[in-house]
């Protein structure tokens, strides 16, 4: 499973076979509903359409910000900043839970609704900035998809969102491409 920023980011869909079709997640009530129940959203309902530009407009900064980071250029200050607003608005209080005798610590949100949500999507790329290697985020090798990837292969060598489907996709259209220009060539 792809980090939340990445995730979000990805709900900016493309039909990863080349037809062209595009289709905007957030509008997309059980991708939108699933993609909540990893994050601090409480509530029976979905969000409001102000909330969903609120989802549309950290997507795209989140894009611009990968842009960056994916070619190991740091973040501007303009980008630090607006992150360190988007984690202010949905603090966090550290909490020890016990469960027998396992002893875990977990974070509790203090803010609820779609700023707990944009809060909690900001601290993973956060962390992928503090605590990962953000030269290890890639699109997906397949041109038509276009999603973006945390590659947490040892070798760095992931090149699709999902191997079963683009990976899949494209040596299936380049083994007929062989065979048709060796059917051409006559060999």
């Amino acid at each position: 499973m792809e980090p939340l920023w990445a995730d979000l980011i990805n709900s900016d869909w493309r039909d990863h076979r080349g037809t062209g079709a595009r289709e905007d997640r957030i509008e997309n009530e059980t991708w939108l509903a699933a993609f909540l129940d990893r994050t601090a959203w409480s509530g029976d309902f979905l969000p409001n359409a102000g909330d969903r530009e609120a989802l549309r407009r950290m997507r795209e900064f989140l894009g611009r910000c990968v842009e960056h980071a994916r070619h190991g250029q740091g973040l501007s200050p303009v980008d630090i900043g607006q992150l360190n607003e988007y984690m202010a608005a949905a603090p966090v209080v550290r909490r020890l839970e016990a469960e027998g005798s396992d002893t875990t610590m977990t974070l509790a949100p203090i803010a609820h609704g779609i700023e707990a949500v944009l809060g909690e999507v900001a601290a993973s790329f956060a962390t992928v900035l503090t605590e990962g290697d953000p030269t290890r985020i890639k699109y997906c090798a397949n041109v038509h998809c276009g999603w973006v990837i945390y590659d947490s292969s040892r070798n760095r060598t992931r090149r699709w969102c999902d191997k079963t489907e683009c990976g899949n996709l494209i040596k299936v259209r380049r083994h007929r491409q062989r065979k048709r220009q060796a059917r051409q060539t006559g060999s």
